[in-house]
């Protein structure tokens, strides 16, 4: 198939693509209908949610500024200020019962400059490392370590001090892990003050850990009142006085309080959610359906936000009604726990009872309630989770899929259809399901096919081991089949391997399920870097009954497009792997995709030329457990829409030069316990559209935009 036939048939396939997602089968929840093409919506192009507290426009450095405005002082991203200075050590007899002696001679009152000397030592400028989202996999926060610069022994002190400017000042917020004591004061009055160590976080790895044992913990946090101007920010640290932690650090955070006031544009409502998710929201007549960890069905009124019923989807839930009669325990010691969990609307409360049934549940039976998972998944658990598959519905029902292994159906006015668990081993990544002549596809180590009316297993296809994100449903050569994220494709029926690409590895090759638009698959390899095209109609099938295994059919490879070298080398030379976490976007010929740093690429099919690339200029944020860009780039109406996780939205032009229409924020404030940004995570999910409504899914929110 040469790329000129495949450019001009996208333009006849792509009303197909978009309109299958409306029939009852086959049927896709990835990306809300499987291709990220909304054609005919028409949102507003502008929105946002932005505070407009203390924290707007604040700047930090740590030489005292010669003037009363900000200078060239940089912004303070992300709540992280990195510009210090330090002074030390001072040694004490006892750290903890001398952490009060006034090691500065006037502590609270100093402001210093690089140079300046107190106390017998030199004040020094000292940096904290940033938020680099170009740092893949960052584990540790960012610590300011005193230790490092000043050498380490017990019973010593030393002073950390950055000059805040705010232009309209106001009340904030610190929250702080530190080893070993720490002091804190602004402009002079003591904010702070412990002289023991208080870690809740440490590494981006505890989220994980956190949230798959339910546990809740919080740093320490201290209020402040910013004034409008310059401010003096003077933290006292120390290290133990046993011989155990060798440290002498803090991360802080800064951040607007809960309450801010903020300016918004075109945000219809906000709905609160019981807990976060990566999963994708779908449309089904009227209502929203969302998923929220760790287990829970959220549906919601799509014109008004309210919300219409939930459920829980777990391995307690998945008990047949035989199994949870048989031993009484469950009913005395876990339904009444159940009954308070769903009567209770306090986070913190509902992580301590969540801890308390799962403890429960592992006393009363080890083997069935226990989580069995790799380390690799465990320290991930905090951006992959439970609830990373997308539902599916066929419009009448709507079909659930969680990492657990537990899957169930629902019909849309909530009473629940069946639910069942699937042997599934370990847990691992699991993938949003597909829907297709009456089958459910589900994969979670292998590739499992339930029945959509009972939940009853036909078949499991061990052969499709590999899989991330999605299976996808689609019509290829006159017949329903599911796409593994690899290209593979299966029988609904018998879950029979009928198309397997080549090349397939157990390494990674990338975390991207492919598009299908008509009868061509788009399959993405080593990130944004390979694009391979494969044309299915009926001439390609071989029902040769002496065919081997997993090739029956013999698609024509079209071709496959590779983006040029260069892009995997940064300007100092030095190799970077382009991996993306979004499926690509094909629309008129062309091909856009973002990588997870925030560099979109477009491809044209008919040259395999690529035209250009941007660095979009987001401002994502990375560590272990977070991706700066990872929605799928998404088309809607006339418009390409590009996220990051900060809650910036792009709204490009489509086409062969790079056009920014509209740059839109939402950045919406929560109530951090944890020295983490307070931006709300907004969004692993690409949007989803409805009519001249467009749906957004963040960590704690879903927000609705529209013209109002």
């Amino acid at each position: 198939m040469h790329h000129r036939r495949i450019a001009c048939s996208l333009l006849l396939t792509v009303w197909w693509a978009t309109a299958s997602c409306l029939a009852d089968d086959p049927a896709n929840g990835w990306r809300g209908n499987g291709t990220g093409l909304w054609p005919d919506a028409r949102p507003p192009v502008e929105w946002y949610r932005v505070p407009r507290g203390a924290m707007e426009g604040l700047r930090a450095r740590a030489d005292r500024p010669a003037g009363k405005d900000a200078g060239e002082a940089p912004l303070v991203e992300k709540g992280l200020v990195r510009d210090w200075l330090l002074i030390g050590p001072f040694v004490v007899g006892d750290s903890v019962k001398e952490f009060d002696h006034d090691s500065l001679g006037g502590e609270a009152a100093v402001e210093p400059s690089a140079g300046d000397k107190a106390g017998g030592q030199t004040w020094q400028a000292t940096t904290v490392p940033p938020d680099d989202p170009m740092v893949f996999g960052t584990a540790e926060l960012p610590w300011l370590d005193a230790a490092k610069l000043l050498g380490f022994q017990p019973n010593q002190i030393a002073y950390a001090h950055a000059y805040l400017y705010s232009p309209r000042g106001g009340p904030a917020r610190i929250a702080v892990d530190h080893s070993f004591g720490l002091k804190a004061w602004l402009n002079g009055r003591e904010l702070y003050r412990s002289p023991q160590r208080q870690v809740a976080l440490g590494f981006y790895t505890s989220l994980s850990t956190h949230e798959i044992k339910h546990v809740d913990q919080s740093s320490p946090r201290f209020d402040l009142e910013l004034n409008p101007g310059w401010n003096r920010l003077l933290v006292k640290l120390s290290t133990s006085n046993k011989d155990d932690f060798k440290e002498m650090r803090f991360s802080l955070r800064i951040m607007d309080p809960p309450n801010v006031a903020y300016d918004s544009k075109n945000i219809l409502w906000m709905a609160e959610l019981p807990g976060r998710s990566t999963s994708t929201p779908i449309i089904a007549g009227d209502r929203v359906f969302v998923m929220a960890e760790p287990d829970e069905l959220v549906c919601l009124d799509k014109h008004s936000g309210r919300k219409l019923w939930s459920a829980a989807n777990n391995f307690f839930e998945a008990l047949a009604p035989a199994e949870r009669t048989a031993n009484p325990a469950f009913a005395e010691r876990v339904e009444p726990l159940v009954a308070r969990l769903n009567a209770e609307t306090d986070r913190a409360r509902r992580v301590e009872l969540r801890h308390t049934i799962q403890q429960t549940l592992i006393e009363i039976d080890a083997k069935r309630f226990a989580i069995h998972a790799n380390d690799h998944f465990e320290a991930h658990f905090a951006i992959v989770g439970f609830t990373m598959p997308t539902p599916v519905s066929d419009g009448k029902h709507v079909f659930v899929w969680c990492n657990t292994g537990v899957a169930a159906c629902y019909a849309l006015d909530g009473k629940r259809q069946w639910i069942t668990r699937v042997d599934t081993d370990h847990l691992s990544y699991g993938s949003s399901p597909a829907l297709a002549d009456g089958v459910l596809a589900v994969f979670l180590n292998k590739l499992h096919g339930l029945d959509a009316a009972t939940g009853e297993l036909r078949w499991s296809q061990h052969r499709v081991q590999k899989n991330i994100a999605a299976v996808l449903a689609a019509r290829l050569a006159g017949q329903n089949v599911f796409i593994s994220q690899q290209g593979e494709l299966i029988r609904p029926s018998d879950g029979k391997l009928l198309f397997r690409p080549r090349g397939i590895t157990a390494g990674d090759t990338g975390w991207s399920p492919p598009v299908i638009l008509g009868e061509t698959m788009f399959r993405p390899r080593y990130g944004v870097t390979e694009l391979t095209l494969f044309e299915f109609n009926s001439s390609n099938r071989d029902d040769d009954p002496n065919a081997r295994e997993g090739e029956i059919w013999q698609a024509k490879r079209s071709d496959t497009i590779s983006l040029p070298g260069e892009v995997s080398r940064l300007p100092d030379g030095h190799w970077i792997d382009r991996w993306t976490a979004g499926s690509p976007l094909v629309w008129q010929g062309l091909v856009y995709q973002t990588d997870i740093y925030g560099m979109l690429y477009v491809v044209e099919l008919e040259s395999r030329r690529m035209l250009y690339r941007q660095d979009l200029g987001l401002g994502g944020f990375m560590h272990y457990n977070a991706v700066p860009v990872a929605a799928s780039p998404t088309l809607v109406g006339p418009h390409v829409v590009v996220m990051d996780n900060q809650g910036t939205t792009l709204v490009l032009e489509p086409g062969r030069e790079f056009k920014l229409v509209a740059r839109n924020q939402i950045a919406t404030q929560l109530d951090r316990r944890l020295p983490l940004p307070a931006q709300e995570t907004l969004a692993y999910a690409p949007p989803i559209v409805d009519g001249n409504r467009l749906y957004l899914r963040g960590e704690r929110y879903l927000y609705c935009i529209g013209a109002k």
